[in-house]
């Protein structure tokens, strides 16, 4: 026979306790669990990935048909307002205006089309990077030069534009002059 040294109270205390912190702990759980969802959806509505890389491949679409159509105006809207384009062999060209000159110049040079494709997109709310290459035309979609290019791209008025572009020719450079 055990010597029960608990007493009925002590038992109901104990009882009582251990049945209170496991409401306690369950009710925790629960909430932790049901406000989880709540902070995901608002963090995922301020910024989604898979957004902004459907955005961007809707913006390329929209870039190149501009380009193809000669609508420099359109082809520029694809930029922010302060975007800077960054091509070999020139100086930095910044703002709408310089953009909107330099496609107009391509034009003029024969270019056509330009055909883009993606390969890597990353980055987050406050910039995204977009790492692919190119191919441009000319005539009849004759292809005169491939490269790749490197875009950071923000939200400018609640749309994903391109903020700084650079790119460079697959093509190897030019041979040196002789040496005199």
């Amino acid at each position: 026979m055990g010597v029960d040294y608990q007493s009925k109270p002590t038992k109901i205390m104990k009882h009582s306790f251990l049945k209170f912190w496991g409401i306690v702990v369950i009710t925790a759980l629960f909430s932790s669990c049901a406000n989880e969802p709540a902070k995901t959806e608002t963090a995922a509505s301020a910024f989604s990935l898979d957004s902004a890389k459907a955005a961007i491949a809707a913006s390329n679409k929209v870039f190149s048909a501009c380009f193809a159509s000669g609508d420099s105006t359109a082809f520029a809207n694809c930029y922010t307002s302060d975007a800077c384009i960054n091509v070999t062999g020139m100086p930095r060209m910044c703002g709408t205006g310089a953009i909107t000159a330099f496609v107009n110049g391509g034009r003029k040079m024969g270019l056509t089309n330009v055909a883009l494709t993606t390969e890597e997109v990353m980055g987050g709310k406050d910039a995204v990077v977009e790492v692919g290459k190119y191919e441009m035309f000319v005539g009849n979609n004759v292809s005169a030069e491939k490269g790749k290019f490197i875009v950071v791209w923000k939200e400018e008025n609640g749309k994903w534009k391109m903020h700084r572009d650079i790119w460079n020719s697959d093509a190897p450079p030019p041979p040196a002059p002789p040496a005199k």
